[in-house]
C-alpha cells in the first residue's frame, strides 16, 4: 500500500514515517508538512492511503481536499486531536480516524481496517471536516453540505423515509437527507429518541407523564408527543 503522510508537527510526522518504514506492506511515497505541499503531492503522486492531520498550520484537511486538481479516490485516515462532534461524525459515516496521542498499534489497526474495507472517502467527510470550523454549533451533514444549528435551536426531529424533518424554535422545518438513526448518533446527549420516528430536545420539555406503556412529553411550544416505554 502506497502511503502519503500529511502532518505539520515534526515529531509526529517522523513517528508516522518510522511506523510506515517498519512495515514491509507499506511504502512511503511522500510526506508533507503543510497543506500547500500536500496539495502538490496529492496532484503528482499516486497514493493508496493518506494519513492526514485535520488541522494544519496553513489550512485544514477539508481545504486541502477541496483544492486538489482531481477528486482523491483512495483511502484516508484522519489524525485528529478533536474528540467531540468530529469523532461522533466519523463513526456515523464510517470514516477512519486516529485520535492523538496514538500508539503504534492503534495506527496500524486503523491502516489494516482501512485496507481490508477497501473503501474510499465519502462525500459526507467534506461536510464533517468543514464543520470543525464551528465547534459550538450542531452540524448535520448532507452530502457535501453542512447544516448548522445553534445548540438549543432544534426542538424536535421527525423521520421521513430517507430524510428527516428538523423543527426549530422559530417554527421552521428543514428537510435533510439523513436517516434518523444517524442524526440520533450525531446530536448532543440532551436529545432523546422517544419512538421509531421522533427525537425531542430535552431542554424544550416542560413536563412529562408516564404510565405503564407510554410516556407523554409536553414541549414549551405546546406540542405534545407520546413515546413507547421500550424506547426510554
Amino acid at each position: 500500500m502506497r502511503v502519503l503522510v500529511v502532518e505539520d508537527e515534526g515529531a509526529a510526522r517522523r513517528r508516522v514515517e518510522s511506523i510506515i518504514g517498519e512495515n514491509s506492506s507499506l511504502q512511503l511515497v511522500g510526506s508533507a508538512s503543510s497543506g500547500a505541499r500536500a496539495i502538490e503531492l496529492i496532484n503528482s503522486v499516486r497514493a493508496d492511503l493518506l494519513l492526514m492531520d485535520i488541522q494544519l498550520k496553513d489550512m485544514t484537511a477539508f481545504e486541502v481536499l477541496n483544492n486538489v486538481e482531481r477528486n482523491y479516490a483512495g483511502n484516508i485516515i484522519f489524525i485528529t486531536a478533536y474528540n467531540n462532534f468530529a469523532i461522533k461524525a466519523f463513526e456515523v459515516f464510517a470514516l477512519d480516524y486516529v485520535l492523538k496521542p496514538f500508539t503504534k498499534e492503534r495506527l496500524l489497526q486503523a491502516i489494516n481496517r482501512c485496507r481490508n474495507a477497501g473503501k474510499s472517502i465519502k462525500s459526507e467527510a467534506y461536510a464533517v471536516l468543514e464543520s470543525l470550523h464551528f465547534p459550538d454549533k450542531v452540524c448535520i451533514p448532507e452530502g457535501r453540505t453542512s447544516h448548522l444549528f445553534e445548540m438549543d435551536e432544534i426542538e424536535w426531529v421527525k423521520a421521513d423515509g430517507y430524510h428527516c424533518e428538523v423543527h426549530t424554535i422559530e417554527g421552521k422545518v428543514h428537510l435533510i437527507r439523513i436517516l434518523l438513526k444517524d442524526i440520533d448518533r450525531l446530536l448532543p446527549n440532551h436529545f432523546l429518541r422517544i419512538s421509531r420516528s421522533i427525537l425531542v430536545n430535552k431542554t424544550h420539555v416542560v413536563s412529562f407523564k408516564k404510565d405503564k406503556n407510554e410516556t407523554s412529553f409536553l414541549l414549551k411550544n405546546g406540542r405534545e408527543f407520546f413515546g413507547k416505554t421500550r424506547y426510554l
